[in-house]
Parts: C-alpha cells; structure tokens; sequence
C-alpha cells in the first residue's frame, strides 16, 4: 500500500517545473510543460529502529498514460499505474492487475492526481497543507502533510525540492512514514522526449 500511494502521490505532484514567479500556483500551472518525462533515481530508505540504509535503483516513466516505477537493483520489479489500472510485476514476471472502479482509495487518489497534473493547485491545497518556498537562487522546496486520514496513516509528510536553472526540476523526493521510517528519492538523468519509444509505450499497454 505504501508503495501505490507514493507512486500516486509521485505522478501527483509531478515534476514541478518551477517558473520564476514563487508561488505554488506558478509551479503547478507549468507541470503540462513536458508531456513525457523519463530519468533515473536512487531510492534510500532509512530504518528508524537502527538506522540501516537500504538502497535501491531504476527508472522512470512519466507520460499521459501513466507512470512506470522500474526498480532494477537489487531486485528488479515494476509498478505501472494508468488513471483506472494499477500493475505490478515482480522479479519473477507474475503480474497483477488492480482495476481502480473495484478500490475507492486509489479511485479518489487518481482523481485528484488527474486534476494537480493537469496544473490545479487547487487539489493539492484540497487534500495537503501546503508549505511552499522558493530561494534566491532559484532553488524550491514544497512541503507536503496530508489531510486525508488514509495516506496520513503511511505517511506524515512529503517533501519536494528542486531547481530552476539551467533548467528547472524536481531533484529529490523525501518522505516521512508514520512509522518513523523514511525514504529519499534522488532522481538524476532527466530527458523530456517528445515521444516515447515503441518498447516504452509497450510497457502501458494493459493485456
């Protein structure tokens, strides 16, 4: 569960490509800037219970379809989410496929994701408090704590930040688990192609 609300939450806030301007409606009013966005990241989670690290590593897919979350190290596995569709593939290659009409929790997510990536800040500010900054330099950060009792009960807070120049970004990811766990996203390679490849599309059609 904590994976699929990230994953929503990740696609939900987006790749925040920040405008000059400081406000949080100037950021979330770019976020149509780029139709396909794809990358790496280095995921760490930090145990609170002894402080062990545990990383891992994959790539990215960000587009009208949905999102793909491919870890490939130190198990391969993939998350595929379209608006109505949840699929997960483990290391072995069993899928399972989730139909969002039968999860009313991941029904409403994808709702609201659906309306913040098409750049209402409105949703955000509906369902997070919001605690949005932007430096001098161009860098932002944008706090997240949720209102809704569900995500709230996986995870406290969610925190964005990235850059504007040379070119704007999200550049890390961190969020704070109710159980006093955390896990930071470094995401790095960020490419913007105007359409993605024959394999890449593959990966979103749902059989």
């Amino acid at each position: 569960m904590k994976k699929i609300i990230f994953s929503l939450l990740f696609l939900m806030s987006g790749f925040l490509y920040a405008q000059t301007s400081s406000s949080l409606e100037a950021v979330c009013s770019a976020l149509a800037a780029h139709s396909n966005t794809t990358g790496d990241f280095v995921q760490t989670k930090t145990l609170q219970a002894n402080g062990r690290k545990l990383k891992s590593t994959g790539k990215y897919i960000i587009c009208p379809e949905g999102i793909l979350w491919a870890t490939e190290k130190p198990i391969p596995s993939s998350l595929i989410l379209t608006k109505n569709t949840m699929v997960q593939i483990s290391a072995k290659g069993n899928k399972s496929v989730m139909n969002g009409s039968d999860n009313q929790i991941f029904a409403n997510i994808s709702e609201t994701l659906s309306s913040v990536f098409s750049g209402d800040a409105a949703a955000l500010k509906k369902n997070f408090t919001c605690d949005f900054s932007m430096k001098k330099n161009g860098e932002w950060t944008l706090l997240l704590t949720p209102k809704d009792s569900t995500i709230a009960s996986v995870m406290k807070t969610l925190e964005l930040s990235g850059i504007t120049d040379p070119q704007a970004a999200m550049t890390m990811l961190i969020m704070s688990e109710a159980s006093g766990n955390s896990i930071t996203y470094e995401f790095i390679n960020q490419k913007y192609p105007e359409e993605l490849s024959a394999d890449e599309k593959q990966n979103f059609v749902i059989e």
